[in-house]
């Protein structure tokens, strides 16, 4: 017995349904895009944020272990943290936060852009550090005691 013509199962999918499936997934991929953008530039100026404060501290700590002062110095243009010997201005450790890092910053700045931090554990100065990007930024102080914080 021969089956006819109408009696095929159909296996598959049309032309036009997988072009309706297309058709919505890219539609939902474009709704949510600005989404997980939005976020990824957000986590990337928070995690700066935590690096930066973990610098500041770090350089307190430098500091007191030498028993000798170190230097903080924000670079805009660079969009990097060094820290210094103050004496000798040999570099101990910098931190890039520019195009090429994880972070991708498009704004890194320090008032004052240079710090001294004394082995007492004082800053000779209060300090604040701008990160951002876009228009998301964030801020990390620095006080005089030695406090550091990021602020939201």
């Amino acid at each position: 017995m021969l089956a006819s013509s109408s009696h095929r199962s159909r296996a598959g999918v049309t032309l036009v349904e997988a072009l309706i499936a297309i058709a919505i997934l890219g539609i939902l991929i474009g709704a949510l895009s600005p989404v997980v953008s939005r976020q990824i530039t957000h986590s990337r100026v928070n995690n700066a944020a935590r690096t930066v404060a973990a610098d500041l501290e770090s350089a307190l700590s430098l500091a007191g272990r030498q028993r000798r002062p170190v230097r903080v110095t924000v670079d805009p243009a660079q969009r990097s943290v060094v820290i210094a010997d103050r004496a000798s201005g040999q570099v101990i450790v910098q931190h890039g936060y520019g195009a090429l890092s994880e972070y991708k910053l498009e704004t890194l700045s320090g008032e004052p852009a240079a710090v001294d931090i004394l082995p007492q554990g004082m800053a000779t100065s209060a300090t604040t550090v701008t990160i951002g990007i876009g228009s998301y930024s964030r801020l990390v102080t620095l006080t005089r005691g030695g406090v550091v914080r990021v602020q939201p």
